[in-house]
């Protein structure tokens, strides 16, 4: 044993051992990631936990409105309030001054019975935080499940209410998947939807085993006890962190319940062009230097352990001889594979479609933009509650 070794050894060198050594730790630290822990979410199943509460609670969807928002008006609002299913109510609160803009609004609440409008005013002097507006949206609810959107986004579903009102059946902290929508079809536009089906990915995957951090801001829900049994939203210093910050301080294993299915997928509209974009990520971004060490590390290693795979890869290809060569080739291989199959599934679940064929591309890029998002501050800082 001690001769094959020598001869290994001889052959090979240390340095070469060593780096086929990076090589398979990485390929198993990326296996890890791609068949285990993102490979929950297609797995997972709530209905398979025990029921803790009431069916077919009555909820309360709350959205708040800033200023003239006229695709609210025509697309938005509508799809809340034509929702299937009996017994829920939408709560509009609404920051701005434009009297005609409200007047459309309160027709609109004149027609239905079960939207409930507030209005808030706004002036350069007094900026209300959506944290604000929100409370007052909570305190105007009727209903002990409050299910959050907000302007900007749409659910795919006209059952989107009913199906999220079956997570408050298994928990008191209820969240949803939201897929990133762009008007164009490119290769830019591709990119930024996978860069941001990555970040839920890794927050679902955590989600999904009872380790929240993160929620879409368009999908998410919490009781209204809950929330007054913990005297509202935390960090109040800043105008965001109502969907992650907050949530991370409430939503235990025990109280969280993960709705996946194509009847809960929201769309939400981001920006077009790419430097609003950079700075919408950067901004909603920003929380996460206050997340737990743990988490941050989660989604961390990922995009490192993939970096990394890379230049051992490329490196043992260049410098070892044949037989290594063409091993490490097929980790290569193997890995996209097992990484494509994964993205495939979740993906789906996730509600993103239509990514594999490109997908070696983000597989690359990915890290690169991951990196440029984080390499600087948003030009737009949380605001300051004054």
């Amino acid at each position: 044993m001690a001769q094959i070794f020598n001869e290994i050894l001889q052959h090979y060198t240390w340095a070469g051992i060593a780096l086929m050594a990076v090589v398979l730790i990485l390929f198993f630290v990326q296996l890890y990631y791609y068949a285990i822990a993102y490979y929950r979410i297609y797995r997972f199943r709530l209905m398979r936990r025990k029921r803790r509460n009431e069916p077919n609670p009555p909820v309360s969807v709350i959205v708040v409105v800033r200023g003239e928002n006229e695709h609210f008006l025509a697309d938005e609002l509508p799809a809340l309030l034509n929702q299937k299913y009996n017994h829920y109510e939408v709560v509009v609160v609404y920051i701005g001054g434009d009297m005609e803009y409200y007047d459309e609004l309160q027709n609109i609440r004149n027609n239905y019975s079960y939207m409930r409008l507030t209005k808030m005013g706004s002036n350069e002097r007094i900026y209300i935080t959506t944290k604000q507006a929100l409370n007052v949206g909570i305190k105007s609810a009727q209903y002990e499940a409050l299910l959050f959107t907000t302007t900007g986004a749409l659910p795919k579903s006209e059952e989107w209410v009913s199906y999220m009102a079956k997570g408050f059946e298994y928990g008191e902290v209820v969240v949803g998947p939201s897929v990133a929508t762009y008007e164009q079809n490119s290769m830019k536009n591709y990119l930024k939807r996978m860069v941001e089906m990555h970040a839920l990915r890794n927050a679902m995957a955590s989600a999904v085993r009872g380790k929240f951090y993160y929620a879409p801001r368009c999908n998410y829900g919490f009781t209204k006890s809950l929330y007054n049994s913990t005297k509202g939203y935390n960090h109040l210093g800043i105008d965001i962190g109502d969907n992650d910050l907050y949530l991370q301080d409430i939503a235990t294993a025990e109280r969280l319940a993960v709705v996946l299915s194509p009847h809960t997928i929201v769309e939400e509209y981001h920006p077009e062009e790419w430097r609003e974009w950079l700075d919408h990520v950067r901004y909603y971004g920003s929380t996460v230097a206050r997340y737990p060490a743990s988490r941050r590390t989660f989604m961390r290693r990922e995009r490192g352990s993939r970096v990394l795979f890379f230049l051992s890869a490329i490196t043992a290809m260049v410098v070892m001889p044949l037989e290594i060569k063409l091993g490490v080739a097929g980790l290569m291989l193997l890995r996209y594979m097992i990484v494509v199959w994964s993205s495939l599934r979740v993906g789906r679940k996730l509600g993103e479609r239509g990514i594999v064929s490109k997908y070696w591309i983000y597989d690359v890029v990915g890290p690169v933009i991951e990196w440029i998002i984080g390499s600087h501050d948003s030009r737009n800082t949380p605001k300051i509650w004054r």
